[in-house]
């Protein structure tokens, strides 16, 4: 019997019209082709911070990093990025774990991660990845964080100058028996929301739904990003569109614009200070099922002047780079070094790239006072047209009427991210 990954690879391969490539190099050459790891010669503007952890996020000066010490779910830990010192700063109080953890413009942190259900164990190694709650830890970090009564889902996003928000709501959970039916009719939707502070507590207040997945296609999944500085616009990853897009929604106007407009697999991560550009997770090799990635420097600007910033998936052993992060002063981004295995996002470590030694611009923050504004184009229509659909929901309907069994989570993604 088919397993889901494979039978959304062949609806995949049955649908999927490549959209014209801009700037793109085809395929991967020199992937894979090495022994080894990335860290046994790395380029002089690389360094490495950590020898754990995963998903770094910068503090307000610039000076450290918070991070998870394991996936799907773990402690938070804070590094002083000078000194290279470290401390747990949720191991003083009882918790399930967190699967993302982001400073705010005060200092505290943002957290998501389940209250309740079951933990990961070898049978469900991403149990509680999908079922997170957002709370605050407020700073010092000596107190069990405030809960702020809201489901997150995958990444969040904070604002660098104001108290707002974003978070994204579904229920679609890759890990499940039945994804096809999860992913087709379940929930994906990104809301907003702002931080208020009372005396000791902290308010969730001026909650808005800012899109949902019709916005760009029936069965698009949606992830949040980072706010783009000196515009409205909120960036995100369309999933299951055009191999996976770089995508925002101006939040003032709605508008929705594509700025990657590739077949590839693409996952914008961090944006520079100035909003000039986003540091995107991709693949050259596959949209069907993208493995290794690297982290790539993608102007918003229209031009798909597309710039590579790392080669770790030259390596054998399913070495890559990911989740990069830009420093407040737009000088340096930390990421880390990742490794294809049963869990999603595992790392091994926190790495910290030097911009300017790269011999890049840097990207200095645009002022506070900046007014915002739009950008871009509307969403491109999808090349596959209405046909293609068609075909989609009768292949799909077929599907759901199979038992399938639970495939990895890894490639169950990936592979979603061309149903289009």
């Amino acid at each position: 019997m088919l397993n889901s990954a494979m039978v959304l690879a062949a609806i995949a391969a049955l649908v999927f019209v490549p959209a014209p490539a801009i700037g793109q190099t085809p395929g991967d050459p020199e992937r894979g082709t090495l022994d080894g790891s990335p860290l046994d010669d790395l380029p002089p503007y690389i360094s490495v911070l950590t020898d754990f952890g995963s998903r770094p996020d910068w503090s307000p000066d610039g000076e450290r990093l918070v991070f998870i010490d394991g996936v799907p779910l773990g402690d938070v830990f804070e590094l002083d990025v000078a000194t290279g010192e470290t401390r747990n700063l949720t191991g003083g109080f009882e918790h399930m774990g967190f699967t993302r953890a982001y400073y705010l413009p005060t200092g505290d942190v943002l957290l998501c991660g389940p209250t309740s259900g079951p933990r990961p164990s070898d049978t469900r190694p991403e149990a509680g990845r999908f079922t997170g709650v957002m709370s605050v830890l407020r700073a010092p970090f000596e107190n069990a964080p405030q809960p702020l009564g809201m489901p997150c889902w995958e990444g969040m996003a904070t604002s660098d100058l104001s108290p707002r928000i974003a978070w994204n709501r579904s229920d679609i959970d890759y890990t499940d028996a039945d994804l096809v039916n999860r992913v087709v009719y379940g929930i994906s939707e990104i809301w907003t929301g702002e931080l208020y502070y009372e005396e000791e507590r902290v308010l969730l207040e001026n909650v808005e739904l800012v899109i949902d997945r019709t916005a760009v296609s029936p069965i698009a999944v949606l992830e949040v990003q980072d706010f783009r500085a000196g515009t409205d616009e909120l960036i995100f990853t369309a999933y299951a569109y055009e191999g996976g897009e770089v995508m925002s929604v101006d939040l003032s106007t709605g508008l929705v614009t594509n700025h990657s407009q590739s077949p590839l697999y693409e996952e914008p991560e961090g944006v520079a200070p100035n909003g000039a550009w986003v540091l995107v997770e991709r693949d050259l090799d596959s949209a069907t099922i993208p493995g290794p990635l690297d982290i790539w420097l993608l102007p918003l600007d229209g031009s798909q002047a597309w710039d590579r910033l790392t080669h770790f998936n030259r390596y054998r052993g399913g070495w890559y780079a990911s989740n990069p992060a830009v420093n407040p002063d737009g000088t340096h981004f930390a990421f880390q070094l990742s490794i294809d295995g049963d869990v999603e996002g595992e790392g091994r470590g926190v790495l910290l790239f030097d911009i300017a030694a790269s011999g890049r611009p840097t990207a200095p923050p645009v002022p506070a006072s900046m007014a915002a504004g739009g950008s871009g184009c509307s969403v491109r229509e999808n090349s596959s047209g209405g046909a293609a659909w068609l075909l989609v929901a009768a292949l799909l309907g077929l599907i759901l009427r199979v038992r399938r069994p639970t495939s990895a989570s890894r490639v169950t993604r990936h592979v979603m991210s061309t149903a289009t």
